[in-house]
């Protein structure tokens, strides 16, 4: 895989110092889309070569599937990194009906959902339900943590991928230290925007350094479960 999302995490596609930025220029800052999908195929077009020059397998990009309009031409694989929702699952068959149109295996290289109620609804901006302006940070009112909720739409999208005839689906992701799971602080649980299959409990609350344990989420049952059945 040469890379993913550039758009987001690579500088001088889409202005901005960072990734918040780059977020907030595409949802608030007017952008010019046909001039940014065209820095990102030159983009992309030299990262290809230099794999190319280098690797001689297979290659594929991990494109942010509603966002990125990647020549699939040049890779081996189609890459996507996939949090749509719908409702029903023909809705994602059409969605996803456009990306065959080369004839190339598809691989679904992210999916998955934060831990919360109407977590697969926002899909990849789940993360931005903590404010960060605050220390230390804090979940923003109105969420409420939901395993349950991310465990169900999980198996929902392997069994769609699965149904797709797809070449592989990776979750995402299996940890995230960065978001600790407070089961005594709702206010302060970051886990509850992290897409991670399991929870990190700190030896320390405070300290965002300490020693930590994971322990599986319901999601981690449910992927296994899946995986488990075949």
């Amino acid at each position: 895989m040469i890379g993913c999302e550039f758009m987001l995490f690579t500088p001088g596609i889409v202005p901005g110092a960072n990734f918040f930025e780059r977020v907030e220029y595409l949802t608030n800052g007017n952008p010019d889309m046909v001039e940014l999908q065209r820095k990102l195929r030159e983009y992309t077009a030299r990262a290809v070569a230099v794999a190319r020059s280098n690797f001689h397998g297979r290659i594929t990009y991990g494109a942010a599937s509603d966002l990125e309009r990647i020549d699939w031409r040049q890779f081996d694989i189609v890459g996507l990194d996939y949090y749509s929702y719908h409702p029903d699952r023909a809705s994602h068959t059409k969605e996803l009906a456009p990306f065959r149109q080369r004839n190339k295996p598809i691989m679904i290289l992210e999916f998955g959902c934060c831990t919360f109620k109407g977590a697969p609804e926002v899909g990849g901006m789940g993360w931005d339900i903590v404010d960060y302006q605050v220390d230390p940070p804090e979940i923003k009112d109105g969420y409420v943590r939901d395993e349950q909720e991310q465990a169900n739409h999980l198996r929902t999208m392997l069994e769609v991928f699965t149904a797709e005839g797809f070449l592989g689906a990776s979750p995402y992701t299996f940890i995230s230290p960065d978001a600790p799971h407070r089961p005594a602080d709702p206010k302060h649980d970051e886990d509850i925007a992290a897409f991670s299959l399991c929870k990190v409990i700190r030896k320390n609350q405070a300290d965002p350094g300490s020693q930590y344990r994971w322990e599986p989420k319901k999601a981690f049952h449910a992927v296994a479960d899946f995986y488990g059945s075949r």
